[in-house]
């Protein structure tokens, strides 16, 4: 019984030590914590760079370390500070006032008069990290314990650089073209612009044209606000989409872009040819070829006398070549149907060719349309 009872307090005594190592490592990694909630979705600048919380929990003033480390992705922009400072016991808000010996550091000295002389990071994503490590009062050395935090914010300033002109989806007649845009930095003189020209290709935004077309005129060393498309460049086609844009550097360091515009060339008398407004064609009621006018689409009006039909649709050349549509059959009620085939961006047709939609109702009767296919970019 004696030899029971010495090993039961030798396993609580073991236990409790377990315990108490246990708590007091718990104690020691969440002593110090830093609180970066405060900067979350800000853009760092030099007067907000230190504004964060750090909860002291040892219960007493604790000597510590600070390094704060500014990393971009995909980049070797990077930038770091240290300081020293004093905690007391509880949350303390950190400052300028408040860091001794702060000292910067930069991967580039653009990025360090950027940040300082005109409070502005580059475009693009970082990661901002703050560790705190204690210093021992002795040895004046820090301590092996590092506590850090960290958040990714992203720059992008969109609304920074505004196109002018060509205006979005502008329709212009001329083939060397004044692009324009305005700049809303104090300190636009000292930045460079790279202009970008592309080709915009069907199932195409424009954001997509201009990152994955290789542009069909660039120039990265633009000092103005404006520039002629050359004459020496690729010329511009009638009848062929272009997006455009301009992205803004300080010595080098991408500071924002701009949004993507488009724009086409066409002759002014295609612009007044065409009514755009167009009607329902009751194709089943009407007797002998008339042909109509697609201008993006093509709206139609379908009588039928059953509770089901249904009608296949096929889109033909003059040479008799199908087209592929998204939608080859569609679903009738008994009664009136008012229906729109979509053409723009949908099919690929020509603008201002001749082709046939061919119909056929569930009792396969079939109707031929004639029509004339105008892109809705080359009409007012």
């Amino acid at each position: 019984m004696i030899l029971i009872r010495q090993t039961s307090r030798r396993i609580i005594l073991i236990t409790m030590s377990i315990l108490l190592v246990s708590l007091y490592k718990g104690y020691g990694q969440s002593a110090l914590i830093v609180n970066l909630a405060l900067l979350d979705g800000v853009e760092l600048r030099p007067s907000n760079v230190l504004n964060y919380d750090i909860l002291n929990n040892t219960g007493k003033s604790q000597d510590v370390m600070v390094k704060g480390t500014l990393l971009y992705r995909h980049s070797t922009l990077r930038a770091s500070y240290t300081y020293r400072t004093s905690l007391s016991p509880g949350t303390n808000r950190m400052s300028i006032d408040k860091a001794r010996e702060l000292n910067w550091v930069f991967s580039d000295n653009a990025l360090k008069e950027l940040f300082f002389e005109y409070g502005k990071l580059p475009q693009g994503t970082y990661e901002y990290c703050v560790s705190v490590t204690p210093v021992t009062n002795q040895l004046e050395n820090p301590l092996d314990d590092v506590i850090d935090e960290c958040i990714y914010q992203t720059v992008s300033d969109l609304f920074l650089i505004n196109l002018v002109s060509p205006e979005n989806d502008a329709k212009i007649a001329e083939y060397n073209p004044m692009l324009n845009w305005a700049v809303n930095y104090p300190f636009a003189s000292q930045l460079t612009y790279r202009l970008r020209v592309a080709e915009l290709k069907k199932g195409q935004n424009n954001e997509n044209a201009i990152n994955r077309n290789n542009p069909i005129f660039e120039d990265k060393q633009v000092t103005a606000t404006g520039l002629i498309y050359p004459p020496t460049a690729k010329p511009l086609i009638v009848y062929q989409p272009y997006v455009w844009t301009v992205d803004a550097y300080y010595k080098g360091i991408l500071l924002g872009g701009a949004e993507v515009w488009r724009f086409i060339i066409v002759e002014d008398s295609l612009l007044k040819e065409y009514n755009a407004v167009q009607s329902y064609y009751d194709f089943a009621g009407h007797y002998g070829e008339t042909r109509i006018t697609g201008i993006g689409e093509l709206r139609l009006k379908y009588v039928s006398d059953k509770m089901n039909d249904s009608l296949s649709v096929k889109i033909m050349d003059e040479n008799n070549k199908e087209t592929k549509i998204p939608q080859p059959l569609i679903g009738m009620h008994n009664g009136d149907n008012f229906f729109v085939i979509p053409l723009y961006e949908k099919v690929r047709l020509s603008h201002g060719k001749h082709y046939f939609l061919q119909l056929a109702n569930k009792d396969q009767k079939t109707f031929i349309i004639p029509f004339k296919y105008l892109n809705p970019l080359f009409v007012e």
